[in-house]
């Protein structure tokens, strides 16, 4: 017993004094600045105190030889800053707000006179600062918007669409698709880098966030879009803190209830209003309440939030009768609970002990992720996900210039996913019917997470040195490619193929069909590991008063993601296409340096910079070459009745596969399947150079503008790539061989701009715009999980706008105070259309010969379109078929504009209770948003160029009139940019 408690000592040892980081820095703050005279001269050994109000937190330091004083690992909050030396009158703010992530100066100059003497001097700071220390590209929103703000959903993450260079990104993976994906700087959902109080929050399986925390725990949220410092890393886009609240001295604490139902709630432009109004209610539960045990020594906090929501999700429905789709609603409830708990311990004036439990239980019925426009009821998918996170803190203070943060957390997650029906998947042209072959499927994970910081404070630099240890043991449960899918090339039948004297649906034409070789059981992959390490050194260095420059250098590596450790273990099938030897990638280094220059008055900087960012890669990549290896999950590709019409007759003969028995045709080289994956021996982490200029100007007290331009240049990013066939004989024929690489390249061009106002005279407000262009190689985000590039032996031709590229997005957001004790909180969001696919009239593939992504951009009316399918027409067509031709009105996709807004009224119930009765309304003026959810087809519209008729002797045959229609609107029935709907609510506070 001995033994292993002093093994258990050693560890924590170990773990404390070698341990790693991006935790302490992302949850917190630093305050510097530096102390004059009225000559200019500096004052050295000047004492500087900051008291934090709510909980009566100090830290104090002195200035260096140089004047110069800084505050590491600053909590979040409003602070008093007390600046005193002998022979000098004291100066006190009195009220600094420091905000997470984020660099305050203060540099004051101190007025000759005895301290005794004269009593304080107290300043008011300015509402709000502009950047004067560090070049990062970010925005920070605070405990009273966030409070006030109308968030269709309450969930923390859409709280980055309100700062330039964020937008919504399409859903990725089928365990995501109730969760929000953010888009920064041109990257998709997958990438990006969300910490809670400094603990990773991220999906390391499949990539996104984990756990939802409640509006009423936020206190603070940061987005660094661009170029954080090198204590932040495993992101080449953006990096998301969020700080919770803690408890203060004073006793505080709120309750809130939000209701809406069908009866407020209005319904999506492309439902069939000929159809029963779906049912749709949804109530939420909100409660937080934290105080001190022992006063300016022991807080406490908890909150917890409960969702019921029966609510509908657009589906599609073939009417045979009418040749259509449908539109129509099915079923889609929801339950989800959040809840955290948090403490705060200043054990002494050099120590303080933090942690926070947070737990999730979401159970929701939702559409599965789709590769085409719009699904059917039958693709929905019961998901269970059941997440915990557990983070604790220790800070301390060696001596005010020198200061140590350790954090371990802990965070695992379990996600079962099941279909709604068993049947195999229908893929028509223009509706995803019958069972999605993605599900059912299970995912855990588990991940240990230790970090340390040392900060020092040496002459004119700031130094940050540290790093990072994270454990990750994941497993996966699939069920893929059990059931199958049946790959149609109509939507419905026009001949009578099988001759039974009637045209229905066994006379439908499919041409492929895809399925496991071993349907009866599911594919099983324990052990999907990983371990990340990651070093750091960052110098703040302040060369002039006006001028810092920051230089910072970082380290990475992952032990597994490319499956090192079983190699030995790859199909003898495949060796011949590996060529070198596996090794880990060890070479992600990771330089950055950037400047920030100010004017003599502190209200003007101009900051920029370069630096190397890496992305993590998931641990879904391991699991493709272990899983679609040719033997744990062969899929067999074989024939569709295509392939055996009787070109005279147009019969099938008696051996043809049919809708009852789809899975008899021969075997095909894998078109359209996984195929056997393998990781390419010289894979590599996804790598982002990002460079950026801007400058920030502070207009009075209470107002900043800033402007940054942004040029990001990604490369290594991963596609699964064809490069060869092999004999299976697991499937009994040819299998495609799919090289997994880095070799995709993305570009971003961004011009941010925002316009801000702190809050005074009882209003504040932030304006976004951002213009921008992002282009990349492919559609999925890192998970090759498709059919694969149109020309995989010249990936150059891939190369196209991301399928949500928006050139132009606006935000306006602000907290209104007026007369009568009302309160105005709006958010109003103006973007352009995203690009659209045009895929060939079976739904394979895109149009050949034309980039990804042309709809709304190569063009732009239907006109155009049909210019070019007249030319391709004239050069034979594609697979000597000619193309049908589209309506001139054919759209490819849509402008979008909500306007929310929540009108509040206060009511004072005693000298400390609150009563804030509330109506909110999402999209006031009802605009009609068409969007899709698809990575496939983000534009909402229609994008297959489905004939009316599959008859060549038909006009139909060389018309689609379904193109370029809407399909599905912005947010569905009841999310973001969606129908007008009314949301009532109240809120007790105290």
């Amino acid at each position: 017993m001995k033994k292993v408690q002093a093994a258990i000592v050693r560890l924590l040892f170990i773990c404390l004094l070698a341990a790693t980081t991006f935790a302490q820095q992302a949850a917190t703050a630093t305050l510097s600045g530096r102390v004059l005279d009225p000559q200019g001269a500096v004052i050295v050994d000047a004492q500087i105190t900051a008291t934090q109000k709510a909980t009566g937190l100090k830290r104090e330091t002195k200035t260096n030889d140089e004047g110069l004083f800084t505050i590491s690992n600053v909590p979040p909050g409003d602070y008093e800053v007390t600046i005193q030396s002998p022979n000098f009158r004291t100066k006190t703010y009195e009220a600094v707000m420091v905000q997470v992530g984020q660099s305050v100066s203060l540099d004051t100059t101190l007025a000759v006179g005895e301290v005794v003497a004269d009593p304080l001097t107290l300043i008011a700071s300015p509402v709000i600062e502009i950047d004067r220390t560090t070049s990062v590209v970010d925005g920070v929103i605070g405990k009273r918007v966030i409070e006030n703000l109308p968030l269709n959903g309450r969930n923390f993450l859409e709280l980055a669409l309100l700062i330039p260079g964020n937008s919504p990104a399409p859903n990725f993976d089928p365990t995501k698709t109730n969760t929000v994906s953010i888009s920064s700087a041109g990257q998709l959902g997958r990438g990006g880098n969300v910490t809670v109080d400094g603990a990773d929050n991220n999906d390391d399986v499949v990539g996104g966030t984990l756990i939802n925390i409640s509006q009423e725990a936020v206190q603070e949220f940061q987005i660094a879009t661009n170029r954080f410092s090198a204590e932040l890393g495993r992101s080449g886009s953006s990096i998301i803190n969020i700080v919770t609240k803690g408890g203060e001295n004073d006793f505080h604490g709120s309750a809130s209830f939000f209701f809406r139902d069908r009866n407020l709630q209005g319904l999506p432009a492309t439902f069939d209003r000929s159809n029963p109004d779906p049912p749709f209610d949804r109530e939420q539960f909100a409660a937080a309440a934290g105080g001190a045990i022992i006063k300016d020594k022991l807080f406490w906090f908890g909150a917890y939030e409960y969702r019921n929501q029966d609510g509908a999700v657009l589906v599609g429905e073939r009417d045979t009768a009418t040749r259509t789709i449908r539109r129509n609603f099915a079923d889609a409830p929801l339950n989800d609970l959040l809840a955290t708990a948090r403490g705060d311990w200043a054990v002494s004036n050099s120590d303080r002990l933090g942690f926070r439990y947070s737990l999730e239980r979401a159970e929701d019925t939702t559409a599965s992720t789709l590769i085409r426009a719009i699904g059917s009821a039958s693709q929905r998918q019961a998901s269970s996900n059941h997440y915990q996170s557990f983070v604790t803190s220790w800070e301390k203070i060696i001596s005010p210039p020198l200061l140590n943060n350790f954090r371990f957390s802990n965070t695992n997650f379990i996600n079962k996913t099941l279909p709604v029906a068993v049947s195999p998947q229908f893929t028509f042209p223009s509706l995803q019917d019958g069972s999605s072959f993605r599900v059912p499927q299970q995912t855990r994970m588990n991940r240990l997470q230790f970090a340390d910081t040392f900060s020092i404070v040496k002459g004119a630099h700031t130094l940050h040195i540290g790093g990072e240890f994270q454990r990750i043991d994941a497993d996966f449960d699939l069920g893929v490619f059990q059931q199958g899918r049946i790959e149609f090339v109509q939507d419905f039948p026009d001949f009578d193929h099988n001759g039974d004297g009637r045209v229905d649906d066994n006379d439908l034409l499919f041409a492929v069909t895809l399925r496991s070789a071993t349907p009866e059981r599911a594919l099983v992959l324990p052990e999907s590991d990983n371990n990340y390490f990651a070093a750091f050194v960052q110098d703040n260095w302040h060369i002039h008063p006006q001028f810092t420059l920051n230089l910072g250098l970082r380290y990475e590596l992952d032990t597994d993601v490319k499956n090192v450790s079983r190699v030995d273990e790859l199909n003898p099938l495949i060796l011949p296409f590996l060529s070198g030897k596996r090794e880990r990638d060890k070479n992600n280094f990771a330089p950055r340096v950037g400047f920030n220059w100010s004017t003599r008055d502190g209200r003007t900087s101009i900051h920029g910079g370069y630096g190397i960012y890496y992305d993590r890669v998931t641990i879904e990549i391991q699991s493709l070459e272990r899983g679609l290896d040719g033997r744990a999950l062969a899929i067999e590709v074989r024939a569709g009745n295509v392939f055996f019409i009787d070109p005279n007759t147009g019969r099938f003969p008696p051996i043809a596969p049919n809708i009852q028995n789809p899975f008899t045709g021969f075997i095909l080289p894998g078109a359209g399947a996984g195929g056997i994956n393998i990781i390419d021996n010289r894979l590599q982490n996804p790598m982002v150079q990002q460079s950026n200029i801007g400058i920030e100007r502070q207009l009075g007290s209470d107002f900043a503008v800033r402007a940054d331009y942004l040029h990001n240049f990604g490369t290594h990013f991963i596609i699964g790539r064809a490069i060869g066939t092999v004999f299976n004989p697991v499937v009994g024929g040819p299998d495609r061989v799919v090289n997994l690489e880095s070799s995709v390249k993305t570009k971003y061009d961004g011009l941010l701009l925002s316009f801000e106002k702190g809050f005074s005279h009882h209003y504040q407000f932030r304006a976004s715009y951002t213009l921008s262009k992002a282009f990349n190689y492919a559609n999925d985000d890192q998970i090759p999980f498709a059919n694969g590039p149109l020309y995989p032996q010249n990936l150059g031709l891939e190369y196209a706008p991301t399928p949500n590229d928006q050139r132009h997005r606006f935000t306006f957001s602000g907290v209104f105070g007026l007369p009568l004790g009302l309160q105005l909180s709006p958010i109003w969001t103006v973007a352009s259309g995203v690009p659209m696919d045009i895929l060939l009239p079976d739904g394979s593939s895109r149009l050949p010969l034309l980039q990804r992504n042309a709809g709304g951009r190569l063009f732009h009316t239907g006109r155009e379109l049909n210019d070019f399918i007249a030319q391709v027409n004239a050069g034979g067509g594609v697979n000597g078929q000619p193309l049908p031709f589209v309506s001139d009105d054919a759209r490819f996709n849509d402008s979008f504009n909500s306007f929310d807004v929540r009108l509040t009224k206060a009511f004072r119930l005693g000298e400390r209770v609150r009563f804030e009765p509330m109506i909110e309304v999402f999209n006031l003026f009802n605009v009609t948003n068409i969007l899709g959810v698809s990575n496939v087809n983000y534009s909402g519209f229609a994008n297959t160029l489905t004939r009316d008729s599959d008859n060549p002797a038909s006009p139909g045959f060389l018309r689609s009139s379904n193109f370029g229609r809407a399909v599905t609107t912005a947010g569905g029935v009841f999310g973001s940019g969606g129908a007008r709907a009314f949301q009532l609510a109240a809120r007790f506070s105290f």
